[in-house]
């Protein structure tokens, strides 16, 4: 379009102006089924980034459909001057059933860590205390009981190689252990088939009886000894179990004889030790849930927060309002996770309405075990934080409401009439909509031709930010250039035919450089920020349609209709309020001032930019959260008690994968990691012993030959010709 077009445009629009806003009313209607599918859930987790890596995890995810899911529970010692006795255990529900998260024992209760490798001082043995441990073998029989059991995946342990349900818990390891059916008590053969002794035995207790861990006879004595011989005759490996501040603490009276005061070095012997006797102690333990994928799918659940069918009903109850998977209590909002069944999900995929999302089945699962904490705490860690993070949402939506009303005040102290600031706020809300509208159908579009470069995140909700900034800016600028031009006499047509032509090319330019600065997202490898750059398009397109443009077509049809009933609408003059402030600008221009702002600036910037260059990229998932939450709680006590275990990673190989040369490969992979350069960060898991910490094929194969070398009837029957 040439020049004179540009300049006859403006008149256009407002010779059109009622026909303008009929146009914006169908189109914002036309939006509204794009915005209900731009605002679909988001899963806090899910960035659909492209790397190798991501790649290998999705074909992981797909060639091993029934691979595992590990749901994990931290349980800690509850600090004994908050125990009461005589409190109800467990504790009450709700009148649907549900556990009554009001009346759960805080966090703040957990008892506090102690030194690495010191212990704790009371109850005797920490989380190793034998009413701990029938606590926590309690909690475990509850999650073998719950609904979701179909799902559960059978466990070996590490410690005793028996297997397990699904769920496994320091109490599992004692019942293995007592009952002689761990590998550290039974003979073995090596890899030439030469005969083992056990590692250690369960037969000769000393002055005590050896009894089985669900003996009612049982004592702390048996324990204390018990934890001993497992630390001793498992490589240590039982120690993994326990919280960094494990620790064998020296007790006169106590049967069993360790490492008083010692510390484990990397190369598995101990150091500043005394022997004598006592008994471990550590504040914090495990307990997991492994559920198979294939299972949870086929019983209607589903890992995806986004593909869950989402709880968005509104009941009351007659504990007060309950609002989707949450309860309103006392101006804030509670967990009240719905309870689901295999019947429940699978009539909900069938209806269409999506299925379960796992996480409200943890939760539920969390609540069950905090209604039986006593003597222990028990917190969910890792699952959850799409729940948590929807809360706290939901909860901050009071915090929007007061963001609106702070901008509705300062548009008024700027815009200085009700009606200005009321055009400002509708045409903010329209160019919202508008945004989420251009996304949603944007989405419906490309999915239709068979691709899509949409791909929304967490970075999505900064939109709205941007859009409010845009939209705040532009309106400002074109309702106080017509206030200008009206105040110079010019009629509401003239004085809305200069703000568009004038301010309308400005914020033009402006939008198309911010478009260009977000364009760059483009060229990035993350899928999210190449779709954040086309959703700030959009965003910004719609803050200078309905903010920059129409707003002032706006004002203009309101003015018009004042007047058509006798009202003055020209803006009355004002003497200046700051006559100083003017004074600023006039004097900034000056040479002399001139050149020392622009020194100021270049003292300022230098070290700015020295700052800039040492800024480091990270994410966090607790950063998004409430600190004070028990998600988050939950996390920074696992980085506190367990920060040596890390996080899981998997290696994906192909090929033949039984190839000598694989085995090889691994080995010399394993060994590559055991011995880090100095500069170079060890940040790979390692047992308490030293020992580098990787689970891999050759090691399965290994066992495996162990086990046939110890009883072939299996393979036999399963067809392995043993002779050949």
């Amino acid at each position: 379009m040439d020049g004179e077009g540009l300049h006859r445009l403006p008149a256009q629009i407002v010779g059109q102006a009622n026909r303008l806003h009929l146009v914006m009313l169908v189109l914002t209607l036309l939006m509204v089924p794009g915005a209900l599918r731009a605002l679909e859930p988001i899963d806090m987790e899910a960035y659909d980034m492209e790397s190798p890596e991501l790649n290998a995890q999705t074909t992981i995810d797909e060639t091993f459909a029934s691979s595992e899911v590990i749901v994990a529970f931290l349980v800690t010692v509850r600090d004994p001057v908050h125990i009461d006795l005589e409190e109800s255990v467990p504790r009450t529900s709700t009148s649907d059933g549900q556990p009554d998260s009001t009346t759960f024992p805080p966090v703040t209760e957990i008892i506090e860590s102690g030194e690495p490798w010191g212990g704790i001082d009371a109850p005797s043995g920490g989380i190793l205390n034998l009413t701990l441990l029938r606590e926590i073998d309690a909690k475990a029989d509850l999650i073998r009981n719950h609904p979701i059991n179909t799902t559960l995946k059978p466990l070996v342990n590490d410690v005793t190689g028996a297997q397990t349900d699904g769920v496994m818990t320091l109490p599992d390891i004692f019942r293995a252990f007592m009952a002689n059916e761990s590998i550290l008590t039974r003979p073995s053969k090596d890899a030439f088939g030469n005969d083992v002794p056990p590692a250690t035995d369960w037969s000769d207790c000393g002055e005590l009886e050896c009894l089985i861990f669900d003996d009612p006879n049982l004592t702390q004595d048996h324990i204390d000894l018990a934890s001993q011989r497992l630390a001793e005759a498992s490589d240590n490996t039982f120690l993994r179990w326990l919280s960094l501040d494990r620790g064998f603490r020296a007790d006169m009276n106590a049967v069993s004889s360790g490492p008083i005061g010692g510390t484990l070095l990397g190369d598995g012997t101990w150091s500043s030790d005394l022997v004598g006797q006592g008994r471990w102690s550590a504040s914090a333990s495990w307990l997991l849930v492994q559920l198979d994928r294939g299972e949870m799918t086929e019983a209607g659940w589903t890992m995806s927060w986004k593909d869950a069918a989402q709880e968005t009903s509104l009941r009351m109850t007659d504990e007060g309002l309950v609002v989707g998977g949450f309860r309103l209590v006392e101006g804030e909002l509670v967990l009240h996770p719905p309870s689901y069944d295999e019947a429940t999900c699978t009539a909900m995929v069938e209806e269409g309405r999506g299925p379960c999302s796992i996480e409200w089945s943890v939760m539920e699962l969390e609540g069950m075990l905090r209604q039986h904490d006593q003597h222990s705490i028990s917190l969910q860690v890792g699952q959850g934080v799409n729940v948590e993070v929807n809360r706290e949402l939901q909860a901050s939506a009071g915090l929007i409401a007061l963001m609106g009303l702070a901008i509705a005040v300062l548009l008024f102290v700027s815009l200085r009439r009700p009606s200005d600031v009321a055009i400002v706020m509708v045409a903010l809300g329209g160019a919202l909509l508008w945004m989420q509208g251009l996304i949603g159908h944007l989405v419906t579009v490309t999915e239709w031709l068979g691709f899509s470069f949409i791909a929304r995140s967490q970075f999505s909700n900064l939109l709205p930010i941007l859009v409010m900034a845009l939209g705040i800016d532009d309106s400002l600028h074109a309702l106080h250039r017509y206030k200008e031009e009206r105040g110079l006499g010019r009629s509401p047509e003239e004085a809305t035919q200069i703000t568009v032509r004038r301010v309308g090319r400005a914020i033009l330019l402006t939008s198309l450089t911010t478009t260009a600065a977000f364009a760059a997202n483009l060229f990035s490898d993350i899928a999210a920020l190449r779709s954040f750059g086309v959703e700030a398009a959009c965003g910004i397109f719609a803050a200078f349609l309905l903010t920059g443009i129409w707003a002032p077509v706006l004002r203009m049809s309101v003015d018009q209709w004042l007047e058509r009933r006798g009202r003055s609408t020209a803006p009355v003059k004002k003497e200046e309020r700051v006559p100083r402030l003017t004074v600023v600008p006039v004097q900034s221009g000056k040479w002399k001032h001139a050149l020392v702002i622009a020194v100021l600036a270049l003292l300022l910037t230098v070290p700015a930019a020295v700052g800039m260059a040492r800024l480091e990229g990270d994410f966090a998932v607790e950063d998004f959260l409430d600190a004070e939450s028990d998600f988050a709680s939950g996390v920074n006590l696992v980085n506190e008690r367990f920060s040596d275990e890390g996080e899981p990673a998997m290696l994906l190989l192909e090929g033949d994968v039984l190839d000598p040369q694989v085995f090889a490969g691994i080995e010399a992979f394993r060994q590559a990691l055991d011995e880090t350069p100095e500069d170079v960060p060890d940040k790979v898991t390692r047992t308490p012993d030293g020992s580098i910490d990787i689970l891999a094929l050759d090691e399965m194969v290994d066992l495996a030959i162990f086990s046939m070398l110890e009883d072939p009837a299996p393979f036999e029957a399963a067809g392995m010709d043993l002779d050949a």
